[in-house]
């Protein structure tokens, strides 16, 4: 849930920028792959990720792995935990903000990220997630709620919004976040769904970068998906077919537990 977008296109976006290309941004689950805890929880949440064969057929997709997250980078997500903590109980990693296993925290690992091949510059659409297993389901489920309180999203756009300056978007990057509706899966309350929106920076006026956030619990697992775009949202219908496929199998690893 670290955004590490900017990094990705960091090196084929530079001249591109210079005469006035979109860039695009960092998401929230794309980051880091660090593991933790048994080698079977880490299997399982292995095999929960999103997969390319959960993202639409019709469109070809690039695969790029997660890399390791600078200090500077993982501060942030320290941050954004302590902004998030100040409304009530959280986990120090919760759906990955973080990236700090231990203690609670047993595995965070994240999937690769997949973006339209086709979109050599903005690398957008994309889609990832990222899973968390938390040592129980009650622990998994108070993040859960906790994502949820009216005040978190602002500590994430905050973090959106750092990370993104600190990785080459430029000056005056803003960002912002609602709340939206959510397929209902998992054995939380559901999910809970926030947009982010990113404008400012490099980004040319008025585009704006959609990043629509998904978060889920089944059992002591946490599933966090991300969907990103320029101009306009991820296709809503693609999301969701992708947001079952994941979490059935969440449903069916953790039922192996």
């Amino acid at each position: 849930m670290i955004r590490s977008w900017y990094r990705l296109v960091a090196g084929g976006f530079a001249g591109a920028l210079a005469v006035g290309s979109v860039s695009a941004q960092p998401s929230m689950a794309n980051l880091h792959q660090l593991s933790g805890g048994s080698s079977s929880v880490l299997a399982q949440a292995k095999a929960i990720n999103m997969k390319v064969s959960d993202l639409p057929a019709s469109i070809k997709w690039a695969t790029s792995q997660p890399v390791a997250s600078p200090k500077a980078e993982l501060a942030l997500g320290k941050e954004a935990v302590s902004c998030v903590a100040k409304g009530g109980p959280v986990s120090p990693d919760p759906f990955g903000t973080s990236g700090v296993t231990g203690g609670v925290v047993v595995v965070d690992i994240s999937s690769p990220t997949y973006s339209e091949k086709s979109a050599t510059l903005t690398h957008l659409p994309s889609g990832s997630s990222e899973v968390v297993f938390l040592t129980t389901a009650s622990k998994a489920l108070a993040d859960l709620v906790a994502v949820g309180r009216k005040s978190s999203p602002a500590c994430l756009a905050a973090q959106l919004a750092s990370d993104s300056a600190l990785q080459g978007a430029g000056k005056g990057v803003k960002a912002s976040a609602s709340f939206m509706s959510a397929p209902r899966y998992g054995g939380g309350s559901g999910g809970i769904h926030i947009r982010f929106l990113e404008s400012g920076g490099n980004l040319p006026a008025p585009l704006k970068i959609y990043d629509d956030e998904y978060f889920y619990v089944q059992g002591p697992a946490e599933v966090s998906l991300t969907f990103i775009n320029l101009g306009s949202a991820f296709s809503s219908s693609s999301a969701a077919s992708a947001i079952s496929k994941v979490m059935a199998r969440a449903k069916s690893e953790v039922g192996k537990s």
